[in-house]
């Protein structure tokens, strides 16, 4: 993929609140030739991230203004060349569009696990992903809420620092392993 960025989408229900805040902060730590967009299975085009999500991206580093929901389609999975969920139903709804996208479509806290331990070499995204998809059989395994990032949406401040917190935590592994694409 030289010259051209590596497609990477991040996915939640209402693309408000987790999806956002990971992809604002992919998109601050991360300086290679990566392209971040986030959508939601259950969004509703147009609307903005909630300002308590807002109020996390920026306490993480991140960059909110001017973010507006849009729907995950078929499209945009098959575009993608790495898909970060925010929860295993997203997952699944991401696959169930584009079963190929199984191979390429983590959740956000597995990818990270996966990363850690993976040798991730420098090359185009797709090699980045199979090094860490490649450590898929070698992880131990978890129980299923480990793999997801609790929905904050409607619930006080402190559901959403919980959640910022297990996102901010999960791209401190993922950026390195992103940072290598070239």
């Amino acid at each position: 993929m030289s010259g051209v960025a590596f497609p990477v989408l991040l996915v939640c229900s209402g693309n408000i609140c987790r999806s956002p805040i990971a992809e604002q902060l992919l998109r601050a730590r991360v300086e290679a030739p990566v392209e971040f967009g986030s959508a939601g299975t259950l969004a509703r085009p147009g609307m903005p991230m909630t300002d308590e999500a807002a109020l996390m991206s920026r306490q993480h580093g991140g960059e909110p203004d001017g973010h507006l929901a849009r729907r995950v389609t078929r499209e945009l999975v098959q575009s993608s060349g790495l898909i970060l969920t925010a929860a295993r139903e997203h997952r699944a709804r991401v696959v169930e569009l584009f079963p190929r996208a199984s191979a390429y479509t983590f959740t956000l806290r597995q990818f990270a696990r996966l990363a850690a331990m993976a040798e991730v070499p420098e090359g185009d995204g797709r090699s980045v992903v199979a090094a860490v998809a490649a450590r898929r059989g070698f992880a131990a395994p978890v129980a299923p809420d480990q793999d997801d990032v609790p929905d904050p949406y409607r619930r006080p401040l402190a559901e959403y620092e919980v959640a910022a917190a297990l996102i901010d935590d999960a791209v401190r592994s993922v950026a390195p392993a992103l940072a290598r694409v070239r």
